[in-house]
């Protein structure tokens, strides 16, 4: 094979996983709609699971929203588990000892968000269990909504929509509102489809009997959703069940939060082979390889598509010399709204090569750790915009 050839291998690689595999799914999902779940009949108890590492400046706005939902509170369970914190988290969370259905768990070591989520469920009542984070929002009617799809008996798993918002203009956050459309889109077509890869651990929810205890490296949001459907249940969205949530602050903040994630869920999918079996179930396999596995290879794939097209493009062979020159022009603006966040990093010429580069050079950083065996068990909260 060419240099040449492998310039196109990997050009088109990279223009599948973000723009082939979205028309495909499209094209795949021409004419069907959500289905029409029923709603306020039957409603199921719940179990709202709420993790907290050194989550003070937070969490107490995160409870008050929880005992606002429009839920029958005799059928929620709101349950907080501090995994370790060593700040004023747990003084909040025992302000609220008392209210019906409360119940607040320490974790004397910082073990990590899926240790601490399983801690939780132990002591769940609820039929369906439901996984927020400590700075998720949620809107009135969020539990409503979420828990509709189960009405059907296939629907083991659903996503609600996390909606971000950017009080601080941040050059990132407007990268990530960017980004996260994107995704949201990918999610309601994989719903369509069959089954979506991946939840929104700020909102989503499994019926009880299909959970499962995760080990602590293992990123939950990502390979529950995926063991349920395994198991030959639907993992679907729900976009009238939204939370609010704040962006990251820094491209720096979502490198780091990219470099785990990635490293968490190369690992998670690791111990759930079946996943990737395409003979088990085909088309799952098929999404799983188009929407993740290959845009974390996106990052090598960047660097060689970089390296052949220098070496043809320093021959003079057109248009390579141009494809050369493009790239470096776009890494250029990606430098300079990394940066100048506060200034020209505010246009999406330069916000959006510059969070590009940012979740990509994460993404090889945890590729980079999962293959040399790093395991990200614990996490510290982003800091948010009042506290930097």
């Amino acid at each position: 094979m060419s240099v040449t050839d492998i310039f196109w291998v990997v050009f088109g690689l990279i223009l599948y996983t973000y723009f082939g595999y979205p028309i495909l799914l499209s094209l795949l999902t021409a004419g069907r709609r959500q289905p029409a779940y029923p709603a306020d009949q039957d409603l199921p108890t719940i179990s709202l699971v709420v993790t907290a590492f050194n989550e003070e400046s937070v969490l107490r706005g995160k409870l008050e929203n929880s005992f606002a939902l429009d839920y029958p509170q005799d059928r929620l369970q709101v349950i907080v588990v501090s995994d370790g914190s060593t700040d004023g988290t747990d003084d909040v969370a025992r302000d609220f000892a008392g209210r019906p259905g409360y119940l607040f768990l320490r974790q004397e070591q910082n073990a990590g968000k899926t240790t601490a989520q399983n801690a939780g469920v132990r002591v769940a009542k609820g039929d369906i269990l439901v996984f927020s984070d400590a700075n998720s929002i949620y809107a009135v009617d969020a539990l409503r909504q979420l828990v509709r799809p189960f009405a059907d008996a296939r629907v083991g798993c659903v996503c609600g929509e996390l909606h971000y918002t950017n009080p601080q203009r941040a050059a990132a956050g407007k990268g990530e509102g960017s980004y996260w459309r994107y995704e949201q889109y990918l999610k309601r077509r994989e719903s369509l489809l069959g089954s979506l890869v991946g939840a929104n651990g700020s909102i989503y929810a499994l019926r009880r009997e299909l959970f499962e205890e995760l080990d602590p490296a293992i990123i939950s949001d990502f390979i529950m959703p995926i063991r349920v459907r395994l198991r030959g249940h639907r993992v679907v969205y729900e976009s009238a069940a939204v939370a609010e949530e704040e962006v990251a602050v820094g491209f720096g903040d979502e490198l780091k939060r990219r470099r785990r994630i990635v490293a968490r869920s190369i690992y998670g999918l690791w111990r759930s082979p079946g996943a990737l079996n395409p003979f088990r179930q085909p088309l799952f396999a098929f999404q799983v390889v188009s929407h993740k596995v290959i845009r974390w290879l996106v990052p090598a794939l960047l660097v060689v598509m970089l390296a052949t097209s220098a070496g043809v493009g320093l021959a003079r062979l057109s248009p390579y010399d141009w494809l050369f020159g493009g790239q470096l022009l776009f890494y250029a603006f990606a430098l300079v709204g990394g940066l100048f966040p506060a200034g020209p990093g505010r246009l999406s010429l330069f916000y959006v090569p510059a969070y590009f580069c940012a979740i990509n050079i994460g993404a090889l950083l945890g590729l980079l750790g999962a293959l040399r065996g790093q395991r990200h068990t614990v996490w510290k909260p982003v800091a948010r915009p009042d506290e930097t």
